[in-house]
This record gives structure tokens, sequence and C-alpha cells, in this order.
């Protein structure tokens, strides 16, 4: 299987484009001479894959880290808890720059796991406070 088969059976499974779907746009691309892509010039795998590329929904969305993900979402618990005003990803940001002594959280990845426990220890004194 060549390299921009694989690529194209990639980017189909990350489109979620089933099976069938595929031999249909196969067809389309090719003009109905044929179903797979093993039978596509290379000019027509780089057209089928630009497609699949563009269908994908998360093309282009960088996936945050892990480690980040916990922090956005531990400040959206603050917030929903009432410990917090403001559930937005910049009141976050702008939190997290004091405890870095003014760096971005984005360029402070060694940190994380301090920002997150200062972050869990926060929801757990407040979640006390409010039970008290």
């Amino acid at each position: 299987m060549s390299n921009l088969i694989q690529q194209i059976k990639i980017a189909q499974k990350a489109a979620g484009i089933e099976q069938d779907i595929h031999q249909l746009n196969v067809a389309y691309i090719c003009n109905q001479r044929t179903n797979t892509c093993a039978q596509l010039t290379k000019l027509e795998q780089q057209q089928l894959l630009a497609r699949y590329r563009a269908m994908n929904p998360n093309a282009g969305k960088k996936q945050l880290p892990a480690q980040l993900k916990m922090i956005y979402s531990l400040w959206g618990q603050l917030s929903r808890a009432g410990a917090v005003n403001i559930d937005s990803k910049q009141a976050c940001d702008s939190f997290c720059e004091k405890h870095l002594q003014g760096k971005k959280l984005s360029q402070s990845a060694q940190q994380w796991p301090a920002v997150i426990e200062v972050l869990k220890q926060w929801l757990i004194r407040h979640k006390a406070k409010q039970g008290a």
C-alpha cells in the first residue's frame, strides 16, 4: 500500500467516512472509472486526500494537551461552584499568569502540574467552605 493510500485511509477514518461512501467518492474523483483508490492516478489520489482532509471537522484544530485541558476544566468547575465569576479561557489564563510570574500558561508546560494542584486545592477549599 502506497504512502498516499495510507494517508487517504487515515483521512477517511478521521473524517468518519464509511467504506461505501468512500467508494462513491473515489468514483466521483475519477469520473466513474473505478471505485478503489489503488487504481486512481497519483493526481486523483491527491485530490481525494484533499477532499477528505477538507471533510474532517477537526482539521486544522490543534488539540490541547491533556494537562491544559485539565486546567481549563478545573477553572470551569470553579466557576460552576461559584468560586470565580468569569468562566472563560482568558480569565483562566490571566489567573494562571499571576501564578507563573507573568509567563503565559501555554509557554509554561513544566508548571502545569503545579497549576493543576493550585486549582484542585482551591476547588476543595471552596466546596468545604460551602458545605460548612
